[in-house]
């Protein structure tokens, strides 16, 4: 074989070999992106209140897929875990007996602070029959980037979603809080009306 076949079956080789090395890498980005891709629940509906969402599921993420009460509410969770270490993302529904007395901007730059974080951008979506007021968060000494919103219910009740994230994705943030929220159905609920108190509602719903 001459030097000139031998550069060219080199040269060759080293191609097929980039191939190769492309196809391959083309494929692992591909395989993530799909254990990655976020998928929603069924929606999980909350008894006797009209309102039903659907939260993140599989694909590293955990949820509760039920409603439990907690205090003067009921919460709905679901943990991004991609290891086996600690949650790096999670999201917290709450469905609040009585709303706070505060303006939904109050109230987003109240939890903000609260979280030692600052809001760099505030808007509103909407949904069928909601109008949810939110914030983008990001925390000012640590890295955590938070999505909140807040909806106002009939009778004196509250909806928050909140995405709470702390490797700096933000992209995967964002994603589960407009996902959740899209998934939100409310229909008013006229059993409400025959409930005098957060109570009574609790009775109700257990």
């Amino acid at each position: 074989m001459t030097d000139t076949n031998k550069v060219k079956k080199l040269a060759a080789d080293k191609i097929a070999l980039l191939g190769l090395f492309v196809a391959a890498l083309l494929t692992a980005r591909l395989v993530v992106a799909l254990k990655s891709a976020l998928v929603l629940s069924e929606p999980i509906p909350l008894s006797r209140t009209g309102l039903s969402l659907s939260v993140p599921t599989g694909n590293g993420w955990q949820s509760q897929e039920q409603w439990r009460r907690q205090d003067n509410n009921f919460t709905l969770r679901s943990d991004f875990v991609p290891g086996s270490g600690k949650p790096t993302a999670w999201v917290v529904c709450r469905y609040l007996l009585a709303a706070e007395t505060a303006t939904p901007q109050m109230r987003l730059e109240q939890k903000a602070l609260r979280n030692g974080g600052v809001i760099v951008q505030m808007d509103q979506m909407q949904t069928d029959t909601l109008i949810v007021d939110w914030a983008h968060v990001a925390g000012e000494e640590i890295p955590i980037t938070i999505y909140m919103g807040t909806a106002e219910l009939p009778d004196n009740r509250q909806l928050d979603v909140e995405v709470y994230e702390i490797t700096g994705d933000a992209e995967l943030a964002e994603q589960a809080f407009r996902a959740v929220v899209e998934s939100l159905s409310f229909k008013d609920n006229r059993l409400l009306t025959a409930v005098s108190n957060g109570a009574g509602l609790d009775r109700e719903l257990l």
